[in-house]
């Protein structure tokens, strides 16, 4: 980036009851070799000593960091904390987790070669361990070039509706999609399948073939109990999103993708017996599935047969 304005970068950094992990996650983060990063850290009412160990982390530094008192969720953290971001692109970032070294070095000169249409750049992922050790890679094509799998670039609406899934870990996002999103839908459970659809509708995606950061996956995490506890309001978030795509889609093509993101989340809803749920997946799926009457009839018998 010689000769190049070097953009600031918002790493809005979410914690709850991530205490073990946290203080990798920072200095992942402190450790970059790109320089020019705003840094603001929110904890969501962790109920262990996640605070303790921000404050620890953050001593001496100029880090905004904010504390909520009682727990609001992902969505509604991140547009609180955005509310005081500065910087030319965004990273959404959970405290559980690890940038590589390169990573925003890497992400912003790729970003300042591609065009303006351009809102969100992704790359591939490390799957590791509670204790970091390596489990597998999000796109396997990286360690296994005979793969024939194609990774998604451009226009990638219809295949993000259609089931296709970006690691969030990944992602760098210029500060205009946010802006144009009026940031994360805080009516949902979650954030990444809204946010998706709806960025993909205005800008284009990038894939950048390298893997600069891991996604730790911890066996009876916090975000697992969450999804218990709070199953029916994942189920009606993706509901929702589904019936804003519904707006979204242009061509037969990208209903067809709806057709299938309805159909197979109404079988997921069919398999945790939320009925109801089904039911309004068979509404949507009136309106655009030219199967719709076989496909109900199939749902009717197999809800009568349990």
């Amino acid at each position: 980036m010689d000769g190049k304005r070097r953009p600031l970068v918002t790493i809005i950094a979410i914690s709850y009851n991530h205490a073990p992990f946290i203080q990798e996650a920072l200095y992942s983060i402190f450790n970059q070799s790109y320089s020019n990063i705003e840094l603001i850290v929110i904890d969501d009412a962790s109920t262990d000593t996640s605070c303790q160990v921000i404050e620890s982390c953050i001593t001496g530094r100029s880090i905004l960091f904010l504390k909520n008192e009682k727990n609001i969720g992902n969505c509604t953290s991140f547009n609180k904390a955005y509310k005081h971001a500065t910087g030319d692109y965004i990273i959404d970032f959970a405290l559980d987790d690890i940038m590589y070294a390169t990573r925003i070095e890497k992400q912003v000169a790729f970003f300042q070669n591609e065009s303006n249409k351009v809102g969100v750049i992704f790359t591939n992922v490390d799957i590791v361990s509670e204790n970091g050790s390596l489990l597998y890679t999000h796109y396997p094509t990286f360690h296994h070039r005979s793969s024939i799998t194609n990774i998604p670039s451009g226009d990638v609406f219809e295949a993000l509706l259609s089931q296709y899934y970006i690691n969030p870990v990944s992602m760098m996002s210029r500060r205009e999609v946010f802006d144009k999103l009026n940031g994360y839908d805080e009516c949902l459970a979650y954030e990444d399948f809204d946010f998706w659809i709806r960025s993909a509708r205005i800008f284009e995606y990038a894939y950048m073939p390298e893997i600069l950061s891991a996604k730790r996956t911890v066996t009876k995490s916090l975000s697992s109990q969450f999804y218990q506890a709070n199953q029916l309001a994942m189920f009606e978030s993706t509901l929702n999103v589904c019936k804003k795509a519904w707006w979204l889609c242009t061509s037969a093509q990208e209903k067809q993708a709806l057709v299938k993101r309805c159909r197979y989340e109404a079988r997921q809803a069919f398999t945790y017996k939320y009925k109801n749920i089904v039911g309004r997946y068979l509404e949507i799926l009136k309106e655009i599935d030219p199967m719709y009457v076989v496909y109900r009839g199939l749902v009717k018998f197999f809800i009568k047969l349990k």
